[in-house]
């Protein structure tokens, strides 16, 4: 590779790492908050290589772990500047790469507890304002209780303790992501999916296989993502007819994903196909159901369409469809905080910058982990406080203090 780019501006470094991962320009403008005119302008000289935050965008959505390979300058670490450190990861971190041969000198707790406890913390993640912090200072003795169990227990009641342990760590996923580094993200969601395979339930498969394709979709293994969220929907389709809420809601949570994961890789069509089947799913739960730790109900599946249209760089679609959904109404601050983050997208895309502010200010009121650890709402903060709207400066400063960013 090192050849391959000798020689070559920033620009044809772009356009080089784009082609080769099978990307159109408007979708790597999408997938950044540009579009494919200036994708163009870019690769071919026409403007000025972008500033820092941009680039640094640009090597996510790339797979491009060292800046250097888009600037030939002296190597950067994308990794150590795009994800944060939060206090709670090195114990959660601890925990996940516990190592013993023994078993337990202690009896394990029950399942059903551990099972309650796993439950609870989820709420937590979806109620709270300072969600990373309140689970994450759960989840060491949370993952450390479930490993004994699991380790512990025979038979069926090891295969219940292995499905609760996957629960666990789809969880520390949640916490994790955009907080820690990749290399403890893969370790996490391997665990997970091991403690799935063994607990060989279809539901705790599919959840596994839907954390599992998030990793895929964020290292831009887009095919990879959808063949296994799609092979996970094909297990869980037989039991379909007469299946319990939670699993309807999975099935229809793997839909949403694949949705997700087909609009970044440009492929609207496909995309849309995926959501009308979350809707058509979402719609046979109760009224105001919502999935445990996915939240997959109606109105999630509302959210995703608006995160659907921004990602395929349809802004104003987006805005129209949001202005339908009533924020009280997604049953999760997590989500709420996203609603208003995929909003500030639309607008900003749209060049209204004011209206952005505004909209990450609510985002922020959410918790602001809903800004601080979205690599797309930074990327706007970023903007912001390089060029501060005059109208809202002051608020550009509140949202600044609140992520505690200096102005």
């Amino acid at each position: 590779m090192a050849d391959a780019l000798e020689g070559r501006s920033t620009g044809q470094r772009i356009k080089y790492f784009r082609e080769r991962r099978g990307m159109s320009r408007p979708v790597l403008g999408g997938l950044v908050g540009r579009s494919a005119e200036w994708v163009k302008a870019v690769e071919t000289g026409r403007l000025l290589p972008p500033r820092l935050p941009m680039l640094i965008r640009l090597a996510e959505v790339l797979g491009i772990d060292d800046l250097a390979d888009l600037t030939g300058d002296q190597s950067l670490d994308v990794t150590a500047l795009t994800r944060g450190r939060h206090p709670n990861i090195a114990v959660i971190r601890a925990a996940v790469q516990r190592y013993t041969v023994s078993r337990p000198g202690r009896a394990p707790y029950p399942v059903a507890t551990l099972r309650n406890r796993v439950a609870a913390a989820w709420r937590t993640w979806h109620t709270a304002s300072d969600r990373r912090s309140e689970v994450g200072a759960l989840l060491p003795d949370l993952l450390t209780d479930c490993q004994d169990a699991a380790f512990a227990l025979d038979g069926r009641e090891r295969r219940a303790a292995h499905a609760v342990l996957a629960d666990a760590y789809h969880l520390a996923q949640h916490v994790l992501v955009n907080a820690a580094e990749p290399e403890l993200l893969w370790l996490v969601v391997d665990r997970g999916m091991n403690a799935a395979r063994t607990a060989d339930d279809p539901l705790t498969l599919a959840g596994a296989a839907w954390t599992v394709g998030m990793m895929l979709r964020v290292a831009g293994r887009m095919e990879e993502a959808l063949s296994l969220v799609q092979e996970a929907a094909g297990v869980l389709e037989p039991y379909l007819p007469e299946a319990p809420d939670e699993w309807l809601a999975m099935w229809g949570a793997l839909q949403l994903h694949s949705a997700v994961t087909a609009a970044r890789a440009g492929r609207g069509g496909e995309a849309w196909a995926y959501w009308d089947r979350a809707d058509t799913v979402a719609r046979r739960l109760p009224a105001g159901y919502a999935h445990p730790w996915t939240v997959f109900g109606t109105a999630n599946v509302a959210l995703h369409g608006v995160s659907l249209t921004v990602d395929l760089w349809k802004s104003r679609e987006a805005l129209r469809r949001a202005e339908a959904i009533e924020p009280d109404a997604i049953p999760s601050r997590e989500r709420r905080g996203r609603f208003f983050v995929e909003m500030a997208r639309g607008h900003h895309m749209a060049g209204e910058r004011v209206a952005a502010t505004r909209l990450l200010l609510r985002a922020c009121d959410q918790g602001v982990d809903a800004v601080r650890w979205s690599p797309a709402a930074r990327l706007i903060v970023d903007d912001l406080i390089a060029k501060p709207p005059v109208a809202v400066r002051d608020d550009v400063r509140d949202l600044a203090r609140r992520l505690g960013l200096a102005v």
